[in-house]
């Protein structure tokens, strides 16, 4: 697990972050490296072969003013070599037809 710190430019709420990174995880060309949980009772390993980078647990946002805590669950085997995968791909142009397609936002 990652645990994010961070100092925003702006005061944010917890359900405009969450919701923010829900559509990011669904609804754009992230949406296979950025995973997305509201799940009260998530654990380690839930995420066990994950193929994202990370996955966003929603339940553990804590915003403060313009400070963000945000807690990111990731796989550090097929998680890393998935990311390992896309880089590669992106390195050597490779484009694989996705189904449903990406959208980008």
């Amino acid at each position: 697990m990652a645990i994010l710190n961070l100092t925003l430019e702006k005061e944010v709420d917890r359900e405009e972050v969450n919701e923010y990174i829900r559509q990011i995880s669904i609804n754009s060309s992230l949406q296979g490296q950025i995973g997305y949980t509201n799940s009260t009772e998530v654990v380690s390993s839930d995420f066990i072969g994950s193929r994202t980078a990370g996955v966003f647990d929603a339940q553990a946002t804590i915003t403060s003013g313009n400070r963000l805590t945000a807690y990111v669950w990731y796989d550090n085997e097929v998680g890393y070599s998935c990311q390992v995968l896309r880089i590669a791909e992106q390195m050597c142009g490779v484009s694989y037809p996705k189904a449903p397609a990406e959208t980008n936002a």
